[in-house]
């Protein structure tokens, strides 16, 4: 079985699996990518981004994860985060995420915290990830303990797609921090299997995030031609007309935002 595959819980690594939330769109890709982990023979699981608040997901997501212990979430947008008290109720599991006005029944996650669940045999330590949002975190799937055993995957939620970019939030994304948080995947996922929060899996998590560090950079050159070119108090209207030529209209409103995020951090550094 292979992505796209809707309602369906596919396995990816052997702790784990994912059910494709039937909410596609320009931003979602395919839809949300739901993640299962466990072992097999785990009598419980965590679940990872619960998804929209879609009844027929929830109870699929349910179904599959069996016995959910722990909700988790990699940042709070609403293809990700909005099921997530639903899910509670349906499960009885505690939410977690880095920011404490999304748990729920236990505290936030914290940077560097493995969390081990009775019950669940595969850990996951909290890596944050600032930059797509600055509650964002990557979560490090590993078969057992984090200091012996394997690194089978890293779930990414947004901050890298398993295809095309992803956007900066403009209220609380920042620019700056996301590229590091970049090149520390690159530097973690070599050979190591993304896992993301959008469109299909792939094998070496560093290649996209080297991918992802080159397109940022491109645009950063291109928008300082740009503002050689035609001066600081260009409007940004007629730098994304010349940097971003074959837009699709539907996405100009988000190529609008990216330029705004790129010159807020270009006019920090400054």
């Amino acid at each position: 079985m292979q992505h796209p595959a809707y309602s369906q819980l596919r396995q990816v690594t052997p702790s784990a699996a994912v059910v494709l939330a039937p909410n596609p769109s320009y931003a979602a890709l395919e839809g949300t990518n739901s993640w299962v982990i466990r072992a097999p023979g785990d009598e419980c699981s965590i679940v990872v981004d619960p998804g929209p608040e879609d009844e027929g997901h929830l109870n699929v997501l349910q179904a599959k994860g069996e016995k959910v212990a722990l909700i988790l979430l990699t940042h709070r947008h609403h293809d990700h985060a909005d099921g997530a008290q639903r899910f509670r109720q349906l499960t009885g599991a505690p939410v977690r995420s880095l920011d404490g006005n999304y748990s729920a029944g236990a505290e936030p996650v914290t940077d560097g915290e493995v969390i081990s669940v009775e019950g669940v045999t595969p850990k996951v330590k909290v890596v944050a990830s600032p930059g797509h949002t600055m509650d964002s975190v990557c979560y490090f799937v590993y078969t057992n303990e984090p200091e012996r055993d394997q690194l089978e995957g890293i779930i990414t939620g947004d901050t890298i797609a398993g295809r095309h970019t992803t956007m900066i939030s403009e209220t609380d994304g920042d620019l700056g921090a996301y590229l590091e948080t970049l090149a520390m995947l690159e530097e973690e996922g070599k050979d190591v299997t993304l896992l993301p929060g959008h469109g299909p899996e792939g094998p070496d998590l560093s290649a996209y995030a080297r991918k992802y560090i080159d397109r940022r950079t491109q645009r950063l050159q291109q928008i300082r031609e740009a503002l050689a070119k035609h001066g600081n108090n260009v409007d940004v209207a007629t730098l994304v007309d010349e940097i971003y030529d074959d837009v699709d209209p539907v996405l100009r409103g988000a190529a609008e935002q990216s330029t705004r995020v790129t010159l807020r951090y270009l006019r920090d550094k400054a």
